[in-house]
């Protein structure tokens, strides 16, 4: 997501030009209960990676893993960019 520069012709050496990458929006992962922690954490990583803010969604299936998520993503993560939201198909619903 780095500024990438760009060379300039004579009339503009004294501008600066590169392109500004800005990040798609929000995504949504809802994460299945097969393999719930490697399928999660690497659709995480690539959204954050490209700039995007996180809804995760744990699988109700996997409460274990959906614990460990919630309680450890927050404390290496920041916050403004990601959140978990834990419980069932009510809330995946909203």
């Amino acid at each position: 997501m780095k500024d990438e520069p760009r060379s300039t012709n004579l009339f503009m050496k004294l501008d600066s030009v590169f392109i500004w990458k800005e990040p798609f929006g929000l995504v949504l992962i809802i994460a299945p209960w097969n393999y719930p922690l490697n399928l999660t954490l690497v659709l995480l990583v690539g959204a954050l990676a490209a700039g995007s803010c996180v809804v995760l969604k744990p699988s109700e299936i996997s409460q274990g893993t959906e614990k460990v998520l919630a309680e450890v993503l927050p404390q290496y993560l920041d916050q403004s960019c990601f959140a978990v939201v834990l419980g069932g198909p009510q809330e995946t619903g909203q």
